[in-house]
Formats: structure tokens, sequence, C-alpha cells
């Protein structure tokens, strides 16, 4: 399989959040809100195209189970809509065990509000809920063959501040991004979430963590621009308008501001627009190069300014993703690998064949992995006859993959003449 398995798909949607500019460098009372969405290609492939998820407990977590399996199954067919679920033979399971769940009372402190031109202080009550969730799952094959594990915990941490005046830039853990939280509202970005729905946002987010290790996801990512006058409002313009390589280029070129903590938001900055391009490009190894240069950026952020919580997020979001086109390239080299021509072989022996595709779909890869395969490989050699295409169908082949070998076959043609 050639790194070019899997293609980037990325799509910005922006949303300006007007309100008085009382920060500079910050994320203080105004912000732009950027929606990035991203496709990432899965840890590993399932073997065959039947599932079966199973989710156990402990006696005092036991209600979260029936919940985390219905979703996790939700999950998996929504990305790939090849799977079904089944009770009996499955060609793959799913198995999760709840290992934690904690949802302490939560914290209520006093602390200052912030005023916008008044004088004066005051006080405001302020409510830090707090939970975690923690899952430790396996998928295996019919046989009993580990396909990968791993263990799974979502942290949800969010302070919420009361009076109609107050204005707060919360971190949501779960989502990976930030809301901008007003007083005298009345939505759940606003509101302290009730028992259920904080228990509804960690079993979602653990699933979405499980289901990216085993097919490939579409997720969106909510992030905030740091806002000032000058390069990073011009900055901050050129992103909104999907122009990521300006807005790249106007943020790196900045003056650098002689106040490190200060100058920590224009490299955020940087890092945001790294990340953008890289959920728009064409290809895993330049995703990679800018995922790399992202996490370079927000790395240098949290070092200028350690005690800025907006940054964390970021940096683990961006090393979640660089593990996964790490996985794909390391398999795209062992692909590579495998078709390279050996000394004594015959071409018809190097070549990918109708049986070489049967193989790779009887083993479960997806159906864009096969066709880029077969797009990329050094030598094809089909049987499209009329019988031949009676095999691969029967076989299991889908029309997405035929056309993929019979555009190949005749671009095999016409580079011949």
């Amino acid at each position: 399989m050639s790194a070019k398995s899997f293609a980037v798909l990325g799509s910005l949607t922006v949303l300006l959040f007007c309100l008085p500019d009382t920060h500079a460098q910050s994320f203080g009372a105004a912000k732009e809100k950027v929606l990035l969405q991203r496709k990432l290609p899965a840890l590993t492939h399932l073997s065959g195209k039947t599932i079966k998820v199973k989710v156990t407990a402990h006696k005092e977590d036991a209600s979260l189970a029936p919940d985390l399996s219905a979703q996790l199954e939700t999950e998996l067919l929504k990305n790939d809509p090849r799977l079904t679920t089944t009770e009996n033979n499955p060609s793959s399971i799913i198995v999760c065990q709840i290992t934690d769940y904690s949802h302490p009372q939560p914290i209520v402190t006093t602390q200052q509000a912030l005023s916008i031109g008044k004088k004066g202080t005051k006080t405001e009550a302020a409510t830090r809920i707090t939970g975690t969730l923690s899952v430790a799952f396996q998928a295996k094959t019919a046989a009993g063959q580990t396909l990968i594990s791993d263990n799974i915990t979502s942290k949800y941490d969010q302070t919420f501040s009361g009076g109609n005046t107050t204005v707060s830039g919360i971190k949501n853990t779960v989502t990976g991004g930030w809301k901008k939280l007003t007083g005298g509202g009345s939505s759940e970005d606003v509101n302290p979430p009730t028992d259920a729905e904080l228990r509804s946002r960690l079993i979602g987010d653990v699933v979405r963590q499980i289901a990216s290790h085993v097919v490939n996801t579409n997720e969106t990512i909510d992030v905030f621009l740091a806002r000032d006058k000058g390069p990073l409002e011009a900055g901050d313009k050129d992103a909104m308008a999907g122009l990521w390589q300006r807005a790249l280029e106007t943020f790196e070129t900045a003056p650098q501001l002689p106040k490190r903590e200060d100058d920590a938001y224009r490299l955020y900055d940087i890092g945001v627009a790294y990340e953008a391009l890289a959920y728009k490009a064409e290809d895993p190894k330049s995703a990679m190069k800018f995922l790399d240069e992202a996490a370079i950026n927000y790395g240098k952020a949290i070092d200028a300014k350690p005690a800025e919580k907006y940054f964390l997020e970021p940096q683990k979001r961006i090393e979640t993703a660089i593990s996964h086109y790490k996985r794909l390239e390391g398999e795209g080299r062992t692909a590579e690998k495998a078709e390279a021509p050996a000394v004594g072989k015959s071409d018809d022996a190097k070549a990918l064949t109708n049986e070489k595709v049967l193989a790779m779909v009887k083993a479960g890869v997806d159906d864009e992995t096969v066709a880029q395969t077969i797009r990329n490989a050094k030598l094809a050699r089909f049987d499209l006859s009329a019988s031949g295409l009676h095999a691969l169908s029967t076989g299991g082949v889908s029309d997405q993959v035929l056309k993929a070998m019979k555009a190949r076959a005749s671009h095999k043609t016409v580079a011949a003449k």
C-alpha cells in the first residue's frame, strides 16, 4: 500500500465572535473560532465486514456499559458503512472494559469578575465541574488474534462563572476546543452540565477515540485564534476567508513582540495555520510535514507562556494526528517493500493481479485503500474478461475497486502505444 492511500480532506468554516476587545495578544473578550474538518486514517483494519461490540464494567459502573456499547456500534457503522453488527460468528470483535468513572462533586469558589468599561472590582461564584472516564479496549479477529489494543481516557474540566456581565474563555477538554461563555445564557456552553450530560460527553469522547483506532474517522475540531490589532488581526481575516497560506505568511513575518509571553499568541496562531494546512493537504506526506510544524509552534507557545492553559490541548490534538499518519507511513513503506522487484522473479510474480486484489478485500482492507494500491502499483496484470469480472464480483470486490482496476488497465494500454 502506497503512502498516498489516504487523502486528507479539509473544509474550513469560520465563525466570528464580536465582543469588546479588552485584551491584546490573548484569548480574552474577543476571539475568532475556526471549525476544522479532518479525516484521520485508522490505526488498523478490522477483519471482514461483520463486528460485535462487547463492553463490561465494574458493578458500580455497570449502567455505563449499554450506552457505551450502543454509541460505539453507531459510530463504527457511521464511519464505515460496509460494516454490520452480528451476535453470531462476527469477523471482528471489539472488547471494552470500563476501568474508571469518576465525577466528583462540583467545586465552588469565589473569584474576581471581569468588568468591561467600569471601575472597581466585583466578585462572583465560580463552579468547577470535572469528570473522568477510562476504558481499556481490544480489537480482535474471530480467531482471537489481537489487531490493536489501547487504554483510552476522557477528561472533562470546565469552570462556569455567574453574573450577567462576566465573560470567560473556558477550555473544553472533550471537544478539543474552547467555547465563549457569557453570563445570562441558557445553552449548555454557559450552564454547568448535569450528571447525565457530563456522562454523555465523556462516553461520546471515548467512543470517538476508540473508533479512530479501527475505522477511518471524520471529526470536527473547534479552534480559537488569538486576536490583536495589527498583524494578528490581518492574519485572522485571511484565515476566516480560508486563505491559510497567506495567513501563515502574515503570522510568520509579523515582528516578534518584545515580551515572550505576548509573542506566544503569535506562535500559537502560526501553529493553527499549519494545522489547517495539514487538513487541506492532498497526501499524508504533506500532512505530516504541516503537522510537525504545527507541533513545533504550539510547543514554542507553551514554552513562552506555560500559564496559558489554552495552549495545551492543541499540542495533544496534534500528537494524536501525527500518530495516525506515522502508522500510515509505516504501512506504506511495508507495502512498497513487499512490491519491490525481486531478483529471479518474473514480471507476472511481481504484478498486482485479480488474486491479490481478492486477498486484500477478504483481509478487510477498505475499498479506498485497495483502489489507491491499484492506482499506484508499479505493475498490474488484471483479468477483466467476463469470467474474471464475475469472479471478482462474487468474491466481494466493490464497484469502486472494479472501476479502479478498469481505469488502471486502460491506462496501461494507452501507455503501451
